[in-house]
């Protein structure tokens, strides 16, 4: 009885790290990414208004930023059959949001209710994709063989050794600079695509982020699909933990969407030091306008 009882923990045990395992190797870098595309979005949107006005700044870059993060949930609300009431893709006017899509489901439903989870982290898979659909039409560029190339590969043992975090931010290195290469050296005739790519990076790369919001209306989602991996898991990886090596896989895949992410993230940088220059220009001078006097 006690053999069988250590060999039923050890197999829990099994299950329940190869399921940790797969959920890291899965969303654990595009979520750690879109936390800091928040921060950077947030931030960047907060100098935008001081410098260039909030009119200026929502409806040059904000409309697309704010019409895909909205059009991320309505698709996978369509996808994961949910009931959308209401669209508003961008509504700069209306008081309370820049944009919203009101969804219901069937709350005994467990593949809608999971659908929940890829609703709200639409706006990043949407955005990643619209990414690397303008690198392939502008550039012919697939950044998903740039990462290949560069051996850049998501895995579980990758905090296991120093020298493979190494290893991973040396082909990082490489990749962005072969994807400058690619898109600024080898364009130099054709500056209007350039212009085009630097926009869109910038107005949809602003728009990979999570609200407070998004992330309420993901949370039951996630955790129904935490408890079905587990499932999946303790009923499979008796015959093999082939489920992690098909994760690893996808991870990988999923790698060049992470070259588009952090680029868009140097992009938003740049923008911040810029318009965080122009404010300290600017500041002054709005300090020593003259104000009219009354008589």
């Amino acid at each position: 009885m006690t053999d069988f009882l250590h060999k039923t923990w050890d197999y829990l045990l099994v299950a329940g790290k190869a399921t940790l395992i797969q959920l890291f190797v899965l969303l654990g870098p595009l979520l750690f990414l879109a936390f800091v595309m928040n921060f950077l979005a947030r931030k960047n949107e907060e100098l935008s208004y001081k410098t260039l006005g909030q009119k200026v700044y929502l409806y040059v870059f904000g409309w697309l930023g704010t019409s895909v993060h909205e059009l991320g949930h309505a698709i996978f609300s369509i996808l994961f059959a949910h009931r959308i009431s209401e669209i508003k893709l961008f509504t700069p006017g209306s008081g309370k949001s820049l944009g919203q899509v009101k969804h219901s489901y069937a709350k005994g439903n467990p593949y809608q209710t999971i659908g929940n989870f890829f609703i709200g982290i639409g706006p990043i898979l949407l955005g990643a994709l619209l990414l690397w659909l303008a690198t392939w039409l502008l550039f012919n560029l697939n950044v998903i063989n740039v990462a290949d190339k560069n051996d850049v590969h998501i895995s579980h043992r990758l905090f296991t050794s120093f020298s493979l975090i190494k290893e991973l931010a040396a082909g990082i290195y490489s990749g962005m600079v072969d994807i400058f290469h690619a898109i600024i050296a080898g364009h130099g005739d054709y500056w209007w695509k350039v212009e085009l790519f630097i926009y869109l990076f910038y107005a949809i790369g602003s728009s990979v982020t999570l609200s407070s919001s998004d992330i309420k209306g993901a949370f039951l989602g996630f955790t129904y699909f935490v408890i079905l991996l587990l499932i999946f898991n303790l009923a499979t990886i008796w015959k093999g933990d082939f489920a992690t090596r098909f994760f690893e896989k996808t991870g990988n895949y999923l790698s060049g969407f992470y070259f588009l992410i952090l680029l868009s993230m140097v992009l938003n940088v740049v923008f911040i030091g810029t318009l965080f220059l122009l404010a300290l220009i600017i500041s002054p001078l709005k300090a020593k306008k003259p104000t009219k006097s009354k008589k």
